[in-house]
């Protein structure tokens, strides 16, 4: 009777004692599996480092040239998205970044030096013309920014030489030539009107085609 008293007496402390056993087995899954995460996440945190050959590549292996060459391509179609929308700002910031990752990206140089004209700054749409003559002395386009460039500064005289070489070096859109804004010095010049470049000019200028190569835009 004195021992079941005993028991008695200590049941209280053996439920509680039962409780907080059952209380740590219980939760001890749940730290360890909100702390597997944690590790897991710090083990995938820093594995895909920037500048590594993956990045961007789709999980093919390129090399940091190639790499180079995208990011180019990419920041130039930008430049051009935002030229349409008449941002010029913009698109220059994208073309001087095109040119950056891609040092030969001619295409970028010519269109960088269109959208200085648009804002009017001349001395750098000269420096960004330079750039693409370095680059490609033969391309059409160039030499025609070129004779846009001359014709917004009122150099008619050089315009038209510019203009000449374009066409000498494949430039066939002639109605460009006729309702382009930035030609509009040239053509009411007296130099234009002597070579007489209305209509028609594809005809006087035929002659100058010869077998050269278009230049072709990205």
């Amino acid at each position: 009777m004195s021992q079941n008293r005993n028991l008695i007496k200590y049941l209280p402390h053996l439920g509680l004692l039962a409780l907080i056993v059952f209380l740590i087995t219980d939760t001890a899954p749940i730290i360890l599996s909100t702390s597997n995460p944690e590790k897991s996440s710090k083990k995938m945190e820093g594995s895909h480092k920037e500048g590594s050959h993956n990045e961007g590549s789709n999980g093919q292996n390129i090399s940091q040239e190639e790499k180079e060459k995208r990011m180019g391509i990419f920041h130039y179609n930008e430049g051009n998205k935002s030229f349409k929308e008449g941002r010029f700002d913009e698109a220059i910031g994208n073309y001087k970044k095109a040119l950056h990752h891609n040092k030969t990206l001619k295409e970028a140089a010519v269109n960088l030096s269109t959208a200085y004209m648009k804002n009017l700054n001349f001395d750098e749409a000269l420096e960004a013309l330079k750039v693409g003559m370095a680059l490609d002395s033969t391309n059409p386009h160039i030499h025609y920014n070129y004779a846009c460039y001359y014709s917004l500064i009122g150099q008619p005289k050089a315009s038209m030489e510019k203009l000449q070489d374009a066409v000498h070096f494949g430039f066939t859109n002639f109605k460009q030539i006729e309702t382009d804004p930035d030609l509009e010095k040239l053509r009411q010049s007296s130099e234009f009107k002597s070579a007489g470049l209305t209509s028609n000019t594809k005809i006087l200028f035929e002659w100058n085609q010869g077998d050269r190569t278009r230049g072709v835009d990205l």
